[in-house]
């Protein structure tokens, strides 16, 4: 699997030997962590980035996190066909556990994360961030002002988020708060392919969650053309692949008509159809979405005609597009 990709992000290495993560791949690169003697052999710990022999000389280390298990990755603009270089951060966030790793340091990490991500920018407007953050993020969706831009290219960021697993939990609602403070997009369950399916199914598949997730600046979210999950079979985690199409420059969104959605809509070709009967619940949709509200509340103070035309579709196509109001449907 991993010779079928230009760049393989391996979490839980439990090494920081390269022979080892390098035995049977011939000529590629790694670059990974360096664990202290005693996280050798650990669970939760090692982080390794591999690089096919094609890519090796466009591919080199940013930095290496201090207070986070993160690697930061600068690869050349040419592989992606970008006009700036993609900086690329492979991530593993430990789980939340009362005694081990309490809520306090849960919170800590995504804040050391945050800073992190906010260098990577400082280096290049074009992020990816992927991993094991441990994070559920469910349906949530928090589309800030920041997104403006990101909504105005991709506003398919705006409808619900398809999902298998359901369950929420802190790391996931710090994730989305990290993805909205920096306008990027996290692609579970927004991609073709991707529904929000379990990563994680444990050693006898009797557990399914989703932990892993990509999160993607908008030139680089609008250049996925498919996204697949690998059953690994020998480990408690699927193998996530995201494809770009690296010779599309400034082309369009994975939101045209050879993207294929299934239980969310794209919105680019989004139909808004009323029904009265559901008048009162579509209303109480907008009322409560108070983000939004006081974004155009912000807006109206500062006279910006654009960003309250931005809110003001917003707040309807939210609203209408939500599963309880369920007043969109598609037209192709």
């Amino acid at each position: 699997m991993v010779k079928l990709h230009d760049i393989t992000v391996l979490t839980e290495t439990r090494t920081s030997d390269a022979s080892r993560l390098l035995q049977h791949l011939p000529g590629f690169t790694v670059h990974n962590i360096k664990l202290d003697r005693e996280n050798e052999g650990k669970n939760g710990h090692g982080i390794a980035v591999l690089v096919a022999p094609s890519c090796s000389d466009y591919v080199r280390v940013l930095k290496t996190s201090e207070n986070v298990q993160c690697i930061w990755m600068q690869c050349d603009r040419k592989m992606f066909g970008l006009e700036e270089d993609v900086i690329v951060g492979a991530t593993y966030i430990n789980p939340h556990s009362r005694d081990l790793f309490p809520v306090r340091a849960v919170q800590t990490h995504f804040i050391d994360l945050f800073e992190d991500t906010l260098g990577a920018f400082q280096v290049s407007p074009n992020v990816v961030l992927c991993g094991d953050f441990n994070a559920h993020v469910g349906e949530l969706s928090k589309v800030s002002d920041v997104h403006a831009g990101f909504v105005l290219n991709c506003p398919e960021v705006l409808e619900t988020r398809r999902y298998v697993c359901n369950s929420v939990n802190k790391a996931g609602q710090l994730l989305v708060d990290l993805a909205a403070a920096t306008s990027m997009a996290i692609t579970t369950g927004r991609v073709v392919g991707d529904d929000g399916q379990p990563s994680f199914t444990g050693n006898y598949s009797d557990k399914k969650s989703r932990p892993d997730h990509v999160l993607l600046s908008p030139a680089l979210y609008k250049l996925v053309c498919s996204f697949k999950m690998w059953d690994t079979c020998a480990f408690d985690h699927a193998a996530l692949s995201t494809e770009f199409r690296v010779n599309a420059v400034g082309g369009e969104s994975v939101n045209t008509k050879h993207h294929v959605c299934r239980i969310g809509q794209c919105v680019n070709n989004l139909v808004l159809r009323w029904q009265h009967e559901k008048a009162h619940v579509y209303a109480k949709h907008i009322s409560e979405n108070m983000e939004l509200l006081a974004q155009f509340d912000e807006a109206e103070r500062a006279g910006d005609v654009d960003k309250l035309a931005f809110c003001v579709h917003s707040l309807i196509v939210q609203a209408a597009s939500s599963r309880a109001v369920g007043m969109s449907a598609q037209a192709w």
